[in-house]
């Protein structure tokens, strides 16, 4: 009788590979493409039927989620081809350690925050979008549809499309690193007919942080709670909001939490 050797265990590189579905690269990048350009075409045409920039701010709200639902339904359904169970965990959605993603959060909160100041300390901000869209009083059902629209629903959706689909892809491509910079450059092109280009280089940023953070914890979760939060402080900045920001913050990021904590029924591999 021969001796059967004991199992390996696999080196930390492949342990975290294994962690992804096996999407093609290619495949991945345009359907992402297309999806946006599609979306985004049928926000557009919403909110230029409603009126355009006069149009009101819960119209842009119905549109950004509409437009999301197309990206999200895209995206699953091209995903099912390079996953034999296509789940919830297979997009990142799954349990990880609290502390060490909360850790991770807010180093890369700060980092991106320490970016976009000294970035718009040397190029400005252009003209943002919503500069004149918070004069005057807002409704109540105005501001949690906006907030609904803006700080929760685009990022679970913007979060799996690109942190769970897209860079699992391109890190097969060339690795975290190349595959984290690709998937940032293609997340800041997306918010092209959003802000100013020379605001885009801070989106990519927050894409670039996005993946390692991802990358870090095995988990969507913690992209997502900061997505939240970063949409989050711009619609309350946008509002003209002060002691408020931090409260729709929290309660933006616990929303999004709260909506996708029923999904999250795995728990991420262990870390080598």
């Amino acid at each position: 009788m021969t001796a059967q050797a004991p199992p390996t265990t696999p080196p930390a590189g492949i342990a975290r590979r294994r962690r992804f579905a096996r999407w093609r690269p290619s495949v991945a990048l345009g359907a992402v493409a297309a999806a946006l350009v599609g979306s985004q075409l049928i926000a557009l045409a919403i909110i230029l039927a409603a009126g355009g920039e006069d149009a009101p701010d819960w119209i842009s709200a119905a549109g950004i989620v509409l437009a999301d639902l197309v990206l999200l339904g895209v995206v699953v359904v091209v995903a099912r081809r390079g996953a034999d169970n296509l789940g919830a965990a297979t997009l990142g959605i799954r349990r990880t350690r609290f502390w060490p993603a909360v850790g991770w959060m807010i180093v890369m909160f700060f980092a991106v925050s320490a970016f976009n100041f000294l970035w718009i300390a040397l190029v400005g901000t252009g003209s943002l979008p919503h500069d004149e869209a918070t004069e005057g009083a807002v409704s109540i059902g105005t501001v949690v549809l906006v907030a609904l629209g803006v700080a929760v629903a685009a990022p679970i959706v913007e979060e799996i499309a690109f942190r769970g689909y897209l860079f699992p892809a391109l890190t097969r491509w060339r690795g975290p690193w190349i595959g984290a910079l690709a998937c940032a450059l293609v997340f800041g092109v997306a918010h092209a007919a959003v802000y100013p280009p020379q605001l885009l280089p801070m989106m990519a940023v927050f894409g670039f942080a996005a993946c390692m953070l991802f990358w870090f914890t095995g988990s969507l979760l913690p992209c997502i709670a900061l997505h939240a939060l970063n949409n989050a402080l711009v619609t309350g900045r946008d509002l003209g909001w002060s002691w408020e920001v931090p409260l729709l913050m929290l309660a933006c990021m616990a929303v999004a939490l709260l909506v996708l904590a029923p999904f999250a029924r795995e728990r991420a591999p262990a870390q080598a």
